[in-house]
């Protein structure tokens, strides 16, 4: 049974109004993750997205007090499974991996629950309407609805129009589900609708190679854009008696989708059925209701319509299908890039610097007594070290009572005014002047940016600080007797961060070296916790 862990914390996240993460990105951290699925997976994974979360064991009488939504484990033959609770009124809807729900008192409840718990913290804030990624997206999709409701607004319709359109509509609907079986992707709704009869399998009637009419072109594709057709051909040209040649010519394809099920296949699929009999309406709507008058003008519209429409949908499949396997292979990479012995391996071939001694009035982040010590080399005209800090960032938001991080800037002393060196001097002036959170933020601030004027019309310029003139000199010194002549550099204890990795995995390794220094926290991420 296919994993849907990514799914059950999805539930979580939007049931507690939590929005701030990218949805592939989360599946992805999930997936690549080396004990997933367990809850270490989900926990750290909620950590690399900032979202604050605790897992913990409570006791059983305790699940009233719980919050609305979280994740837990429950009994499953001889195993646990990762659930999705929402905990509401007396009554518990639990979600289970494969997707199906199911309902429980709290008694019922109890009996197969494994009280430990995953919970997040609940946005009380109000949620964006748009995001600024997609404002582009939204704005054009935006006009395109309007545009479309305000076209069928000003249009005269009457019972057989609506009827052919809804019709059409309906047509979408299914044929989309159809596209997205035959690409793989799986859903609970979908399979108990494909299953709800005797002898029926919607994956294996649609994949069957009866289904393809061309080499990447089957029957679910020419019905999405079919039905796609009729809808565009409507918004632009009205209802007419064009319509009636695309409905009459899908008699045949109906014909043949039924013959092959019935005698070839020998199975059904509730979806192509469902398609079959929209078709069907179609046909029988159209022939009431439409004369049989035709123009050589409306036809060549239909054609032009007809041949944009599927050529959109052909590159936009071809995305998906790319974009698909492309995901696929990704997730196996990283599954290879983060395995613990490769990059313990690495590591260990990286260069050494034992000298990792404090310098005078340099910028130290986190916990100073930490035993884990990470030695951080940017320069803040380095386009690279924007990554680099980001990664700091993201490791301090979780981890910076468990480690220090040690910022040096290699900048240039030779002139003061530089503009490197003039930023450098800020920093260090802010924070001994202001503290760590307002460093991070004026340093974060001009990696985003980095407009010298704007950033120094903001912070101010620096005093040139002779302390900290000489403290960057020694910071640039240290660096250059160590052979790092480039930025961004970590030293993670004694040895150089892999310069074959990106700081994208820099979260994920940094935890690691800090797990391999103390006990686990608790039981749960000693070992996945399977379905």
């Amino acid at each position: 049974m296919k994993n849907n862990i990514e799914k059950i914390v999805e539930t979580v996240l939007i049931q507690n109004r939590i929005s701030n993460y990218d949805k592939k990105d989360l599946e992805l951290q999930l997936q690549i993750h080396p004990n997933y699925p367990s809850f270490q997976s989900i926990t750290d994974t909620l950590d690399y997205f900032d979202i604050d979360n605790i897992a913990v064991e409570v006791p059983v009488d305790a699940l009233d007090q719980l919050p609305k939504s979280f994740v837990s484990l429950v009994k499953k033959e001889n195993s646990e499974e990762i659930v999705s609770i929402i905990n509401k009124n007396g009554n518990v809807e639990l979600k289970h991996t494969d997707l199906d729900t199911k309902k429980f008192t709290y008694e019922e409840f109890k009996k197969i629950w494994v009280p430990k718990v995953i919970a997040v913290e609940h946005n009380t804030g109000n949620s964006a309407i748009f995001s600024k990624e997609s404002l582009v997206q939204n704005i054009l999709f935006g006009g395109l609805l309007l545009g479309a409701l305000t076209t069928l607004a000003f249009r005269s319709f009457d019972l057989y129009q609506v009827l052919f359109l809804l019709l059409s509509i309906s047509g979408v609907v299914f044929s989309l589900f159809a596209v997205r079986e035959s690409l793989g992707i799986q859903s609970n709704t979908m399979h108990q609708f494909c299953t709800s009869v005797g002898n029926s399998n919607c994956g294996d009637v649609i994949n069957n190679n009866t289904g393809k009419l061309f080499k990447n072109f089957s029957l679910a594709d020419a019905s999405i854009a079919f039905f796609g057709i009729l809808i565009i051909y409507q918004l632009f040209y009205g209802y007419n008696s064009t319509l009636l040649l695309p409905t009459l010519i899908g008699i045949p394809f109906i014909i043949y989708s039924i013959y092959s099920q019935a005698f070839v296949i020998k199975k059904w699929c509730a979806i192509c059925i469902a398609i079959s009999a929209i078709s069907t309406g179609l046909i029988a709507v159209s022939l009431y209701s439409l004369p049989f008058s035709f123009s050589l003008v409306s036809i060549a519209s239909f054609v032009m319509i007809s041949a944009l429409g599927t050529l959109a949908y052909i590159h936009i499949k071809q995305n998906l299908v790319e974009n698909k396997d492309y995901k696929n292979e990704n997730i196996k990479l990283n599954h290879f890039k983060r395995d613990r012995q490769i990059f313990e391996h690495l590591l260990s071939l990286s260069e050494k610097v034992t000298d990792n001694t404090t310098i005078t009035n340099e910028i130290i982040l986190g916990n100073p007594n930490a035993q884990f010590k990470i030695i951080s080399l940017t320069n803040p005209m380095c386009g690279y070290c924007k990554g680099a800090f980001e990664a700091y960032t993201r490791v301090l938001r979780t981890m910076s009572e468990q480690l220090q991080i040690v910022i040096r800037l290699k900048v240039s002393l030779d002139d003061l005014d530089n503009q490197a060196t003039q930023i450098s001097l800020r920093l260090m002036e802010i924070y001994h002047t202001d503290g760590s959170e307002r460093f991070v933020k004026a340093y974060s601030e001009w990696f985003n940016d980095r407009t010298y004027s704007t950033w120094v019309k903001k912070y101010g310029a620096p005093k040139n600080n002779m302390e900290h003139v000489e403290s960057l000199r020694n910071q640039s010194k240290w660096a250059e007797s160590n052979n790092l002549f480039y930025t961004p550099a970590s030293l993670m204890n004694t040895s150089i961060y892999p310069k074959k990795y990106s700081y994208d995995e820099f979260f994920h390794f940094t935890s690691m070296m800090i797990e391999n220094q103390q006990e686990p926290d608790y039981n749960m991420q000693e070992k996945p916790v399977g379905v």
